[in-house]
Parts: C-alpha cells; structure tokens; sequence
C-alpha cells in the first residue's frame, strides 16, 4: 500500500538509494510496524480486533448497578463486537471459585447501532461497555464486593490474504478470522487494498484453522464472490512476506497510516515530495513537513482514542 500511495515518497529509495527489493521491503515493513504501533499508543488501545479477557473489582466506578439489576461493565478497548463469557466471584474468596457468566447473560451496551450490512461500525466507535443480566453482581457484598472476569473480542478486524484467491471465488484463506464472523451476530464488511484491485467483501461465515478457535488463521466464506483476483508473495525465501491487507477500520484511520508514513519517509530528508508552501513564504523543512504529517495522523487517531 505503502508503494502504491500518492503521497509524494519515493519509497523504491528505502532504506537507501539502489537497495535490492527484499530490502526495500523489509524497510516498509519496518515503517508499518512503527506507525502501527503509534497508532495503537496514541489510541491508548489496540485498534485491530482482539480476544481480551478484562478483570475489575465491583461494583463502583467500572462496574456499575442500574435500578433494574443489570450491571454495566465498562470496558478498555471497543467496538466491542462480541461479548465471549464471564465469570464472577465474591472479593473475599479470590478468582479460583467464580460463576460463569454464558454468553446469553451478556450483551454490548448501545447494540441497536444503524444497521449497515457489517457487525463492526465503520464510523462510531461502537459499543463500550458490557451489559451483565440481574443476578450475578448485586451490593449484597458491599462496594468492589465481587471479581468480576469478562472475555469479549473488540477492535476492528484486520487481517491479511496469505493465499492466492481467484476472481469469482466465494471464499478466502486469512492469517487472522478475529471479529470476521462471530457465531450467528453476522459478518464484518471490510476493504481488500491490493491497488489498484481494489473491492468490498462481507464475511458470511468462517472456517478456523484449528477446530473450536474464534482466533488465528482460517478461511472466510464470502457473501457474494470477489471480482479480482489477489494473489499474496508469501512463503519465499528471497524476501519478507507481503500478505494483502483485508481491514474493516474506519477510513479515517487508514488515511491515518498513510500520514504517519510519510512522517516516517520524510524524517530522513529523502525527497523533496513536501506539503507545498503558500506562495511568498518559504518552502518548509523536511523535518518540519514531517511534523506536519505526523500531527494529521495524530488528529486523525484521536477520533477514536479510549479515554482512561
């Protein structure tokens, strides 16, 4: 994506002018690592979908009553797009003696979003927080009278095509099915970004690798068959894998990548491809038009940044 950006880098320069290929990619994948990882921080959570299980004492702040008896779980890390299970247990006993909280007990908070053909919002950050049903967690214990567990799986989905798929297939092997398909709550709508093949899939179902697994590598059925054919190097021994990206993020925050990119490709003074300056003022530095990239990323980021 990196390479195919109209952004003004020569990134065929990376990590140095006449560098072989596998180098030139091995140094993009390093800049994708970095501005992930400043993306993630700036979020003050991960972005990409995950399975994680959240523990707090309640109630009080967190985990709060509602008259009706349902409690609310304020969770770290959304769109929550699937609450797994829970668990309680009484503070004054410790964890090793909890109830399971099914499936069935729980639910996200704000669920009713617009319905759009996709289980993960494309906009909004979506739901936040875990809704548990009366009879688990009560104030017959007092305040942070009970441990509380909650496995749920937030985040948008992101993943990549490690194998070659055809035009008209109806499915596609990933390295990552979290947060694609989630029991019968539907399938994730997200872009392929394979430029200029370009197209919009929606999950229907998905195959896991390993029988029982809501994670890791599987196949993912297709609503309707793709257009293009995307066909993923991997698997060599000459250069580092290049898997096509498949995500369900906002566009704001791949434009977001992009930015932070460019910071990364300009901090090094390699192009003169900077923003352009009003006329009668000077052009600025490179230093300085990486700043500004990188402040555009940031602002972009923020949108969607957890509050602690």
């Amino acid at each position: 994506m990196l390479l195919s950006s109209a952004l003004g880098i020569s990134w065929k320069t990376f990590p140095r002018p006449g560098a072989s290929d596998p180098e030139v990619i091995a140094s993009l994948l390093d800049i994708c690592w970095a501005l992930t990882s400043d993306m993630d921080t700036i979020a003050n959570m991960t972005l990409r979908a995950t399975q994680d299980t959240e523990t707090e004492l309640g109630p009080d702040f967190i985990i709060t009553l509602k008259s009706n008896g349902w409690a609310r779980f304020r969770m770290t890390t959304w769109p929550i797009l699937y609450l797994v299970s829970g668990e309680v247990s009484p503070a004054s006993s410790g964890v090793s003696t909890g109830i399971l909280i099914p499936g069935s007990a729980l639910m996200p908070e704000h669920s009713g979003l617009p319905h759009t053909g996709s289980l993960v919002p494309s906009v909004s950050p979506g739901p936040t927080a875990a809704m548990i049903a009366p009879g688990y967690v009560d104030w017959n214990n007092g305040r942070n009278g009970y441990v509380v567990s909650i496995t749920s799986i937030s985040g948008w989905p992101v993943c990549g095509i490690d194998v070659a798929a055809s035009a008209g297939a109806s499915s596609i092997h990933v390295d990552d099915i979290t947060g694609w398909w989630l029991d019968d709550s539907g399938g994730s709508r997200g872009t392929i970004y394979d430029p200029p093949l370009r197209e919009v899939v929606t999950a229907s179902g998905v195959m896991p690798d390993i029988t029982g697994e809501i994670t890791g590598s599987g196949t993912l059925s297709l609503a309707n068959p793709l257009q293009f054919s995307h066909t993923p190097n991997v698997g060599g021994s000459a250069q580092a894998d290049q898997r096509i990206l498949l995500s369900a993020m906002p566009a704001a925050l791949i434009q977001a990548g992009y930015y932070f990119g460019n910071h990364y490709g300009l901090l090094r003074g390699a192009t003169a491809a900077v923003m352009q300056s009003a006329r009668g003022t000077a052009a600025p530095s490179s230093l300085k038009a990486a700043n500004d990239w990188y402040a555009m990323g940031v602002e972009q980021v923020s949108r969607f940044a957890r509050v602690p």
